[in-house]
């Protein structure tokens, strides 16, 4: 019986503590911090809390008083900002003098009216002015000290474990007055199949690889190249858990893709896998697309077809015409797979690209503007898979030379917008015909179904270049489709409805502007399209 009271007697104790937290901080405003600086507090009860003269502290050599609530009420889960004259999210003004950080620990504190209760953010290190944590004793877990222009912010709303090194993270896009963001790292992590009489289960395993685990849903999608078979929302995963998901396919697909987001995840790299459900084995390889002539400061960089077949040989060849040589293994499984010198910066580049598909080589053959000649072969050099040759003109600055299929499912090569990671002939979908220089198709778009906006251009130049980019009703900029590219007469852009991030946009109404230039300069094209997300 005693243990049950001393039970619920800590119990009591941790509720009334867990009262008004400190949930996000900007202390380092970019440029000068007066009227800038800004807390939000957090109430994470159930009940209403009066702030009437509980007060903010802000700690250097040593904590002192800075600013004291006048009445005001706080209400459940809500949030309430108090900064300067300059925070358009405030609800009380005044102008803090927080410390910045720098060479040693500050922090800043809340203080209940009758100085029962507080709850304090020690950031930077060391602690050499022995400021106090929560505890009452100097404190020993510091968060980290955000840079100029960014906050501190809880990992999680309201929670709070006394550690501040581990309860806060440096927020870049900080959210006075908002839920903050949750950076869980999602992966898919790989993937088995369970044979069944008329069918198969596929079990795809998805990992939370960080330790955080988020509020919000995550979406999981499924496609049989551009078709969606399957989409399901998967509920928070705590922190590095697994889980995994199971779904049924009634008939035998050569090669599936599975697509995971989650918002605000840092790492979007890895939310993506291709299946492939003809076993681990590859022979039949071909060159699919290359990238020769490249903007000033990226990369070239060759991709590679692997179909499935029955027998493989992952050690290969590429030669150019001055017998140049790139050496590279790919894995045995079918699938898109890209040649580079540097992963990391051709993700970047290209975010939508599969990054257990791009391959990072050692030695490279460099690709002549003028024309070059590419052959594929076996690990000796002696067996040529593939070969390709291209001229000057297909070597467009900024473009890339594609193997497609036409009507006729004959192979041609055409120079198209850079497609890395995925099937060229994907973006050459039937359109309607129409004689409008630009013209939208597609919208309304509904993403989840994986449905695109396509904008369709026929231009009178044969050599035009075209910046495009996608904005809210806001005037915010929240996807580049084209900057500053080398385009044709003819073709298309298309939008997948994601923002910059990778993140799918908003339901709702989108405006997309144009601007293209001919190559001889005669003139500039703008023009305002838009497009509806459902």
């Amino acid at each position: 019986m005693k243990r049950w009271l001393a039970a619920l007697v800590v119990m009591a104790s941790h509720f009334m503590w867990a009262q008004v937290v400190i949930n996000e901080v900007c202390y380092d405003a970019a440029g000068a911090d007066n009227g800038k600086e800004w807390i939000e507090l957090y109430n994470a009860t159930d009940g209403n809390i009066d702030l009437s003269g509980c007060k903010i502290y802000s700690g250097g050599n040593s904590f002192e008083p800075d600013f004291e609530f006048p009445y005001y009420v706080l209400r459940p889960y809500r949030f309430v900002v108090v900064g300067g004259t300059e925070v358009t999210e405030a609800h009380f003004i005044h102008n803090f003098s927080f410390q910045n950080g720098g060479n040693a620990s500050d922090g800043i504190r809340f203080v209940n009216a009758d100085s029962s209760y507080t709850d304090t953010v020690i950031y930077d290190s060391p602690n050499t002015n022995l400021l106090p944590d929560d505890s009452g004793l100097p404190a020993t877990s510091c968060a980290e000290d955000a840079p100029e222009g960014c906050s501190l912010a809880r990992v999680t709303d309201g929670v709070d474990s006394d550690l501040c090194a581990q309860d806060f993270i440096v927020e870049t896009q900080p959210t006075p007055g908002l839920p903050n963001s949750v950076y869980a790292d999602y992966a898919l992590l790989r993937y088995q199949f369970s044979d069944l009489d008329g069918g198969n289960i596929l079990q795809l395993y998805i990992g939370n690889l960080s330790p955080y685990m988020p509020a919000a849903f995550a979406q999981l999608r499924l496609y049989n190249e551009v078709q969606l078979l399957h989409y399901e929302e998967i509920s928070p995963i705590a922190a590095g858990a697994e889980r995994i998901v199971e779904i049924w396919l009634d008939e035998s697909y050569p090669l599936l893709y599975a697509e995971l987001e989650l918002e605000s995840d840092p790492n979007p790299q890895n939310n993506s896998l291709y299946i492939s459900a003809m076993g681990q084995e590859v022979s039949a390889l071909v060159i699919s697309e290359i990238f020769p002539a490249p903007e000033s400061g990226k990369q070239e960089w060759i991709e590679l077809y692997a179909e499935p077949a029955s027998k493989s040989d992952n050690n290969y060849l590429l030669l150019d015409e001055a017998n140049n040589s790139i050496a590279f293994t790919l894995p045995e499984i079918p699938g898109y797979f890209v040649l580079c010198r540097d992963q990391d910066a051709l993700l970047q580049d290209y975010p939508q690209c599969p990054a257990g598909f791009v391959i990072e080589v050692s030695s490279w053959a460099p690709l002549n503007n003028d024309g070059d000649s590419l052959l594929l072969c076996d690990e000796s050099g002696d067996s040529i898979l593939d070969a390709v040759s291209y001229n000057a003109a297909q070597a467009i600055n900024g473009m890339a030379i594609q193997r497609v299929l036409n009507q006729e499912d004959e192979v041609v090569w055409r120079v198209g917008n850079p497609n890395p990671g995925q099937d060229n002939n994907i973006h050459l979908q039937d359109l309607p015909d129409h004689d409008q220089t630009l013209k939208i198709f597609g919208s309304p778009c509904d993403p989840r179904k994986g449905e695109v906006v396509a904008i369709s251009y026929k231009l009178p130049d044969p050599e035009n270049t075209v910046t495009c980019n996608v904005y809210d009703l806001y005037g915010h900029k929240i996807r580049c489709l084209a900057d500053n590219q080398l385009i044709a007469n003819e073709g298309l852009l298309s939008w997948d409805a994601r923002k910059q991030n990778g993140s799918i946009a908003r339901r709702g109404i989108y405006i997309i502007l144009w601007e293209s230039q001919s190559g001889n300069k005669a003139g500039v094209m703008r023009k305002q399209l838009s497009a509806v997300i459902k």
